[in-house]
């Protein structure tokens, strides 16, 4: 004789437990994601940065999604000095200079950062803002002479969308470098040293 199955009932205990994780929770998991990749593009921005003899370097990331706070987290993640006892390696990128663009829903997060080593040859405020003046976009508040951070809000009735001002506005970023003589002024090479978000699969 054939057993009737047990109707499958959901307590409201297991409704809690499978309901989706709180506000806290979810950004203790966001930050976990913007660290690693912090980790992982500085040991790569390292290596291409030194293979081209580079001291400044500009690209975009995907995991802070427009949020200064992660950009922020995002890029010492990618300064952290790398542990040699690690299974992986991360970060290590902290004698670089590098502008960090993160485009979100409804703005484009940009962070500049000078080593110590470096803050005789560039202002990290003035760097940012040059970039910022191409769309219109304005300072968070906080800047020292190593780092500086701002943001250009979205717009839709004027055309101004995040991803859309990535694009130009790193150009923006490596253009004042070269008017400095911190970076190569040469059209071919620059394919090959700004990386975008396509260029470093996850």
């Amino acid at each position: 004789m054939l057993q009737k199955p047990m109707p499958q009932r959901e307590t409201k205990k297991q409704e809690k437990t499978e309901a989706p994780k709180d506000a806290a929770e979810e950004r203790k998991k966001k930050e976990k994601k913007v660290i690693k990749e912090g980790g992982k593009r500085g040991v790569e921005i390292e290596g291409a940065a030194d293979m081209g003899g580079l001291a400044f370097f500009c690209t975009s990331v995907d995991e802070p999604d427009g949020d200064l706070e992660l950009l922020e987290m995002c890029m010492k993640a990618m300064n952290a000095k790398s542990d040699p006892t690690d299974e992986e390696r991360k970060g290590g990128s902290g004698h670089i200079g590098k502008m960090l663009f993160s485009a979100g829903t409804d703005k484009l997060a940009i962070a500049a950062y000078i080593p110590d080593d470096k803050k005789g040859e560039i202002n990290p405020s003035e760097w940012l803002k040059k970039v910022l003046d191409l769309h219109g976009g304005e300072a968070a508040p906080g800047a020292s002479d190593t780092y500086a951070a701002g943001f250009v809000k979205a717009d839709h009735n004027k055309n101004k969308f995040p991803l859309k001002m990535k694009e130009p506005s790193i150009t923006e970023g490596i253009t004042y470098l070269k008017t400095k003589g911190l970076f190569p002024d040469k059209d071919d090479d620059s394919d090959e040293i700004v990386f975008g978000d396509d260029d470093f699969p996850s």
